[in-house]
């Protein structure tokens, strides 16, 4: 792998802070509003966390570095279930989808409709059902007309052979489309309560307010040991 060149800071022509290429700000903001489709969420989220990118500027200034954030460079939008896998997931997996809000180049990226993902497997679950369905039904009417038109042993043996093929298709191909179904619909509550939980979490911390729940007390018992009794210790 080439290396990068070294480029030293230089002095901007307006306020005379240091620039360079490499100096950046990242922000992030908790932000509230209307109910918002973000990408990769089957909710609408009224809280949300953005983290947005700037170009930086230095200046030395009362023995101290002050950096000032410039041209915003990219703006991204998370869920708080999606905020809290990207702080705790680092170096694991694929990443964390996010919602693009704003590039370099597109200062107005255009909003994702809400379009559950669940619609999706419910949609697909319907489509396997027909056709598991219309499977069975055309296998069982083969065998009926087998055995009604008695075309014969091998024939009804056929018809009988399909028809057990499609009741076994059916069976798995239901189970496969129910165990998607459900991780699909585990997703969105998980989503949900992340976000409630953070939700009740911000409060008590804006407000101070005690938790609602709370562990109770209890003495441990002793634990068994040569001389670690309370009336060892007392004698001596």
């Amino acid at each position: 792998m080439s290396r990068r060149p070294v480029q030293n800071p230089e002095i901007g022509p307006e306020h005379g802070d240091e620039i360079h290429p490499a100096f950046g700000v990242a922000v992030v903001k908790r932000t509230s509003g209307s109910g918002r489709s973000l990408f990769q969420s089957d909710l609408l989220h009224t809280e949300t966390i953005s983290l947005s990118v700037h170009e930086a500027t230095r200046k030395r200034d009362l023995n101290y570095d002050w950096v000032h954030p410039s041209r915003e460079l990219v703006k991204i939008e998370m869920s708080l279930a999606q905020w809290g896998s990207l702080v705790s997931s680092m170096g694991l997996g694929s990443g964390v989808p996010v919602t693009i809000r704003r590039t370099e180049h597109d200062p107005f990226v255009p909003e994702i409709p809400h379009q559950p993902r669940i619609a999706e497997s419910l949609q697909e679950v319907r489509e396997v059902t027909d056709r598991m369905y219309a499977r069975v039904k055309a296998a069982t009417a083969a065998l009926h007309e087998a055995i009604h038109e008695k075309k014969g042993v091998k024939a009804t043996k056929d018809a009988l052979c399909a028809l057990e093929n499609a009741v076994a298709g059916a069976g798995s191909n239901a189970q496969f489309t129910v165990d998607s179904l459900v991780e699909t619909s585990e997703k969105v509550v998980a989503q949900a309560r992340a976000d409630i939980e953070a939700h009740v979490l911000e409060i008590v911390r804006l407000t101070g307010a005690e938790t609602s729940i709370e562990a109770s007390s209890f003495d441990a018992p002793a634990l068994p040991g040569p001389a670690s009794s309370r009336e060892d210790r007392s004698d001596a």
